[in-house]
């Protein structure tokens, strides 16, 4: 038996580490499936979903039973604040919800 079969082996041990700390985290780098530039020209409908996907890949717990149905397969939230999100899609929430509720839609 070697004396490397008998010890851990740091890189593993590292790996499995980062493995665990990606994996409780909220991703860093969002999909944010819409470019900003865009919100003007979408409906409420498109704006809620958008936003509702953000927060789902960011593993944010969704409130609404329709915001639950429609990300039922999404990653298990971690916790209800959404400051768990990165600042950039804080930042890309804040602006879709000003133009929803410029738009006056119900959901903003």
């Amino acid at each position: 038996m070697s004396s490397f079969s008998s010890r851990r082996n740091p890189v593993i041990l590292a790996g499995a580490g980062v493995a665990i700390l990606l994996a409780a985290l909220p991703a860093a780098a969002q999909s944010l499936s819409a470019n900003p530039s865009t919100f003007g020209a979408m409906t409420c409908q498109q704006l809620w979903y958008t936003e509702q996907e953000v927060l789902a890949e960011g593993r944010v717990c969704l409130r609404s039973e329709r915001a639950k149905r429609a990300f039922r397969r999404a990653p298990r939230c971690i916790s209800p604040d959404e400051d768990i999100l990165p600042k950039k899609a804080r930042d890309y929430l804040a602006r879709l919800r000003m133009v929803g509720r410029d738009k006056n839609c119900r959901e903003f």
